[in-house]
């Protein structure tokens, strides 16, 4: 008996896994079949007539890189979804989180992931409420290079003016400025201040004298989304300003 109900769970588990395998094949065939071409960077408008109505949009990543989907479709009559060869989402609709303009009664939405190097498809599907209505669509696929950024390194820091400390660090390859953060408190717990410098070196002004500062620096960029990006702190040196 025992034998019989293990053999009978193992057919149906096997089962399972044929039918999942199944489904992805048939989802990326059917999506490489009717995919349209698309160069990244290019703003892409189009339409759908009819609910139901599935456009495919095939694109290449040629290493690891951010990408970012922008959707505009008129009121919320669409969604989108991003698949590999395999049929595997790379991004849910789910994810994506529209806001309405209700004076031009467009729906956007923007969302980011890392993907790795290959073949894509970008799934748009009509979702209006009735048949008849017609969705307008607006979308754009960008791509850039994900950015790693070295560990900071505080060359030195000194005290060269009443009140003054001069902050040098090491220059760190892709940054494109260094935060700086300085207490009083070795810890880092109460009184932080922060601020960004464009340069390597920069001189901290306005301090109380004759008191001892704790300093950390840390190498930064940003993406063209807006994201910023930071390395690792430095370690933390400390100095006191002269009176």
């Amino acid at each position: 008996m025992w034998k019989r109900t293990g053999h009978n769970l193992r057919m149906i588990f096997l089962c399972l896994c044929g039918l999942f395998l199944f489904r992805g094949w048939t989802v990326s065939a059917a999506v490489a079949g009717t995919a349209e071409n698309y160069e990244m960077g290019e703003e892409f408008e189009g339409g759908m007539g009819y609910d139901g109505e599935v456009r495919v949009f095939q694109f290449m990543i040629l290493e690891k890189s951010r990408v970012t989907l922008n959707l505009k479709c008129s009121g919320r009559g669409c969604t989108g979804a991003i698949y590999d060869s395999a049929g595997r989402e790379g991004l849910h609709k789910e994810d994506l989180e529209f806001t309405t303009n209700f004076f031009t009664g467009w729906s956007s939405a923007e969302l980011t992931r890392i993907l790795e190097p290959g073949i894509y498809n970008l799934q748009l599907k009509h979702e209006r409420k009735w048949k008849w209505q017609k969705c307008r669509f607006l979308f754009q696929l960008s791509a850039q290079r994900q950015i790693h950024l070295a560990k900071g390194v505080l060359n030195s820091l000194e005290s060269k003016g009443s009140g003054q400390l001069t902050v040098t660090c090491k220059p760190v390859k892709n940054a494109i400025g260094y935060r700086i953060q300085y207490a009083r408190d070795a810890q880092f717990q109460i009184g932080v201040r922060t601020f960004y410098a464009p340069m390597p070196t920069e001189t901290i002004k306005d301090l109380e004298k004759g008191v001892r500062y704790y300093v950390k620096i840390c190498p930064y960029t940003v993406y063209d989304d807006g994201t910023y990006v930071y390395g690792q702190n430095s370690f933390v040196k400390s100095e006191i300003t002269k009176p």
